[in-house]
């Protein structure tokens, strides 16, 4: 079974994925690997390992596990988020350092996990991969509780970084086994969740979602210069690529808008575009700097698996988007809460007519911050979820 219940079709065209309302089933509880399951009950508290490669310092270990623990505790859940590599490994292993400091890295890595004796507890959910190399009976683990999925890790990873090491990593082998083993998988979008289904017995949509409490929002006026936002990291910056040759068009004559890049350098130096070192602490502030924000992507298998997080950021600051029209990102600027673009001339027009109307920015903007508190926040999915799991605790 999977299902959705807010009606979005985010299959690949030519899928027959239907959408219906989440229904919670039971199962048998099963061990996790090694890990520890303690007695519990339906109606008391649980307790959810949280387990991942991945430290908060990744957005999608932050977002699909490490920020639901608030949230689920009003409905007697206790998530702890247990994460392999620390902020520290995960830095340096993303860094230009040698690849013998690499490996030696990960070899540490692998010894102190396989060494690691996580606590008690009543249910563990595995999300993505737990360990960054496979670890027999740990990743994947021979039994499962929930597995979740953000990314088609069962393509195998596009990115020329990552392909290299694909040998060594092997996401897409341990993405299936996980799906096979899970008595769950929840996956963030529909077209996940269609490809999950080919593996998984039971399989439910849980979308990437934001805190929009947290989240200040753009007091858009009147300026001579739009800042243009777009925020992520090196591997998706290629996508912004085809859009350069757009701002530098749009700025030919005079400075009419900036790009403003936060967490990737595209190598460019020209006056219309700014590049920013990416930090969460002030990821907050810099998206309510926005103006506009853009979200391009290929359209590409890769592609329809991402969840839209990026436009999902910007709405939350109550910043419209313009967007490629790919997987769920064209049902997310629908409603005039954006706009989808594909050619290069669909592009510069988009953002000029944003770009020229301040009044359409803060209209989309409203409404944008409005769908993002109704449809897709944690206070919206935090009940679902904690059904979800209190389902498999039978």
């Amino acid at each position: 079974m999977f299902s959705s219940t807010w009606g979005i079709n985010t299959q690949r065209p030519g899928s027959s994925l239907g959408h219906r309302p989440i229904k919670a089933r039971l199962g048998r509880a099963a061990p996790v690997g090694s890990l520890r399951h303690a007695s519990y009950s339906v109606t008391g508290s649980l307790r959810i390992l949280g387990l991942t490669a991945y430290p908060r310092l990744v957005a999608s270990a932050r977002v699909r596990v490490a920020n639901y623990a608030p949230f689920l505790r009003p409905d007697g859940i206790d998530l702890e988020f247990c994460p392999t590599l620390t902020a520290k490994d995960y830095r340096l292993l993303a860094s230009k350092v040698s690849p013998a400091r690499k490996v030696a890295t990960l070899a540490a890595i692998t010894a102190r996990t396989a060494s690691h004796h996580p606590p008690q507890h009543d249910l563990a959910l595995v999300h993505r991969l737990r360990c960054l190399t496979p670890l027999p009976g740990l990743d994947p683990p021979t039994h499962l509780d929930v597995y979740d999925l953000d990314d088609a890790l069962f393509l195998g990873s596009p990115a020329d970084v990552n392909r290299r090491f694909q040998w060594v990593k092997q996401e897409a082998r341990r993405s299936v086994a996980c799906m096979r083993r899970a008595r769950l998988v929840i996956a963030g979008n529909c077209y996940l969740a269609s490809r999950a289904s080919e593996y998984a017995a039971r399989v439910e949509v849980i979308p990437s979602v934001v805190d929009p409490d947290r989240q200040p929002i753009r007091q858009h006026a009147r300026v001579d210069v739009v800042r243009i936002g777009w925020i992520g990291s090196p591997t998706t910056s290629a996508y912004l690529a085809p859009l350069l040759p757009v701002f530098a068009r749009l700025n030919r004559s005079k400075a009419v808008a900036k790009l403003i890049v936060v967490g990737a350098d595209t190598g460019v130096r020209e006056p219309w575009i700014e590049h920013y070192p990416w930090a969460l602490e002030e990821e907050p502030q810099m998206l309510a700097s926005f103006d506009i924000g853009v979200m391009p992507e290929p359209d590409t298998n890769w592609a329809y698996g991402k969840c839209g997080y990026k436009t999902l950021q910007y709405f939350s600051a109550g910043v419209p988007a313009v967007v490629s029209p790919v997987g769920v990102a064209a049902e997310l600027v629908a409603d005039g809460r954006g706009v989808a673009a594909s050619t290069a001339d669909e592009w510069q027009t988009a953002l000029l007519r944003l770009i020229r109307c301040w009044d359409e920015r803060v209209e989309r903007g409203a409404r944008a911050r409005a769908f993002a508190e109704r449809e897709y926040s944690y206070q919206r999915w935090a009940p679902e979820l904690a059904g979800l799991l209190r389902s498999l605790a039978s």
